[in-house]
Parts: structure tokens; sequence; C-alpha cells
């Protein structure tokens, strides 16, 4: 888990303890995993999400990203709620340029989630959060896992091919 040195400066610890971590609100909205074999980490978010709780869940997926630093992820949101406004920006502003700063490569998101979310998501990035340095942040949205997939897996082989 996180250490108090990991947790110091960043945006996590302002929101909730290292304590809160360990409480295991999240067991039915948040499932994080890593394939070893694909080199992707898998997160899925379900039903409803509180800001607390969104912010307990990255916490957990930041230390999955601090372990493995995975280049390729697959976000499924089809089954979770809406999310206030504040939680989406929140995300973008304070968790994304950390993942990118803990990676130091290309990170690939595939976001699986509903055709009536996507739209609102889009019109609230402007696109600095998802650069560092020569890094990029590059997020795609899909209806289907299988496309996600297919996708993480032409962006892997690109990304290898220009580095």
């Amino acid at each position: 888990m996180y250490t108090d040195k990991i947790m110091g400066a960043n945006a996590f610890g302002r929101h909730f303890s290292v304590k809160d971590q360990h409480r295991s609100v999240l067991k039915e909205q948040l499932t994080l995993q890593y394939n070893h074999e694909e080199e992707t980490l898998y997160v899925k978010w379900e039903g409803e999400v509180s800001s607390n709780e969104l912010r307990q869940g990255y916490a957990h997926i930041m230390n999955m990203v601090l372990t493995y630093k995975p280049q390729k992820w697959i976000m499924d949101l089809q089954n979770r709620r809406t999310i206030e406004k504040e939680d989406q920006q929140w995300v973008f502003k304070y968790v994304f340029p950390q993942v990118l700063r803990a990676v130091q490569k290309n990170v690939f998101v595939a976001i699986v989630m509903p055709v009536f979310a996507y739209s609102s998501l889009v019109n609230e990035i402007d696109g600095d959060e998802l650069m560092d340095g020569d890094n990029f942040m590059i997020i795609h949205h899909f209806l289907y896992p299988e496309e996600s997939r297919r996708w993480l897996q032409e962006m892997a082989e690109t990304d290898l091919k220009i580095a």
C-alpha cells in the first residue's frame, strides 16, 4: 500500500487519509486486475460511486500504477452511474497527470462506456492534463470491450515501432 512518503504531496492526500484506503467501501463498486500476459490494467466501476469512494478507488488504482506501470488500460464504465462533473475534472486534473509521471511512457486508455456518457466527458477535457514531457495519455472510447482490446493492441504495436 501507499507509504506516507508517497502520499505526502500528491492529490490523494488532500482528499482522505492513508487510513481511509484500507476501508472496504469499494468491494461492490470497483474491480482492479493487472493481466501480466497482456500487460494491461483492467479497471471496472459499477453502480453508484460517491466522491469519497471515487477518490479512494483512484488511490487503489494509483497503487496498481506504481506497482506495474501499465501503458495499457481498459476502464469499463458501462455499469457505473454518472459521477459529478467536479469528480470527472478531479480525475483529469490530478489522477491522469500522476499516472503519466509514474509510468514515464505513453499511456493508452480504452474507456468502455455508454454513448450518452461520452459527450459530457469529452467536453470537459482541455488536453494539458494528458501530457507530461514527451509522454501522452491517449484516451479512446468504446461501446464494447472487444473493440477496446483490439485498439490497445494496435496502439501498443504502433508505440513500440516509434520508440
